[in-house]
């Protein structure tokens, strides 16, 4: 696949990232948070196990069933749950600030563990949308009563270190591993975890055709899409680079929220969303001699989807 098509497609990925969050605020309400956390992956199991026949099945190598543990524990379920808990205790401006740490934290653990340089360029985009997001969720409205925000500030850290783990993983496995084969391991393993706790609340009455497109949002358009262009990226591009186009997530939250809820940014709010997309153009695109040869075991998505 072309750099500039994935450039494209990652962008695209995490704006329906971003509105996932608008989703998840409609079904709050009719549903329990564990029944919402299944149905963000329930559907794409579903697609993977159709699928299944069809992608290549890696020879498994000693010492690599950790690794597919720790891919499995990450992310979605760790990420997605500690995201949960640290909105119940901070507010969302304060988890926002947060999140800007995540390219900084990819990137310190791809160079300890891959030695991976990031160039100036790469560190001047990191720069300019660590402060972009600082500035949407700083001077953003507060979106209820922080009751503890330093316990959810230490959840969305966790969240971040999660996220950073699971790009590191997959980074690694992807040597040997189709990322069509670690996308599968990834839902299925967080459907199984995700499964008790959303059994566990009170069953819906009734699920509405509103409720079934917005699952269906969830787990076909933000776990499926998402992760399978997420994946990819990983087995081509720098982590550190995949992993800043994160910032577009709060982003395009805020925006979403404007033209879906009715909700409205501040001045400054949309001069900081100017420099998030700037640094995601300066260093989110890799230069040629940035990009990874493709592993051979992973094949061309047109013969495997």
């Amino acid at each position: 696949m072309p750099t500039t098509l994935l450039f494209i497609l990652l962008i695209i990925a995490h704006i329906v990232w971003g509105g996932g969050f608008i989703v998840i605020k409609l079904l709050i309400g009719s549903f329990t948070l564990p029944q919402i956390l299944l149905g963000r992956v329930f559907m794409a199991a579903v697609i993977y196990a159709l699928i299944w026949h069809k992608i290549p099945k890696p020879t498994y190598q000693k010492g690599d069933a950790k690794f597919l543990i720790l891919l499995a524990l990450c992310e979605p379920f760790l990420l997605f749950s500690f995201e949960t808990l640290a909105l119940a205790y901070t507010t969302a401006s304060q988890a926002g600030m947060i999140v800007a740490c995540a390219p900084l934290a990819a990137a310190i653990g791809a160079f300890l563990i891959y030695r991976e340089k990031v160039s100036q360029r790469c560190g001047m985009g990191i720069a300019l949308a660590v402060a972009g997001v600082v500035i949407v969720s700083a001077f953003g409205a507060s979106d209820g009563e922080a009751t503890h925000p330093l316990l959810g500030n230490a959840f969305m850290l966790c969240a971040i270190l999660s996220s950073t783990a699971y790009a590191l993983t997959i980074k690694h496995l992807s040597e040997r591993y189709s990322f069509l084969f670690l996308s599968a391991i990834q839902v299925f393993g967080a459907t199984l975890l995700f499964l008790p706790g959303a059994l566990a609340g009170p069953m819906p009455q009734e699920i509405s055709w509103g409720a079934l497109g917005s699952f269906l949002y969830l787990g076909v358009g933000l776990t499926f899409f998402v992760y399978f262009i997420i994946n990819y990226a990983l087995t081509r591009i720098k982590a550190a680079h995949v992993i800043l186009f994160a910032n577009l997530i709060p982003v395009s939250t805020l925006i979403l929220a404007y033209l879906i809820l009715g909700e409205r940014l501040a001045t400054l709010q949309y001069m900081g969303a100017v420099l998030v997309i700037g640094g995601v153009l300066l260093a989110g695109a890799p230069e040629s001699s940035e990009t990874t040869e493709a592993p051979q075991a992973i094949p061309d998505a047109t013969h495997t989807a």
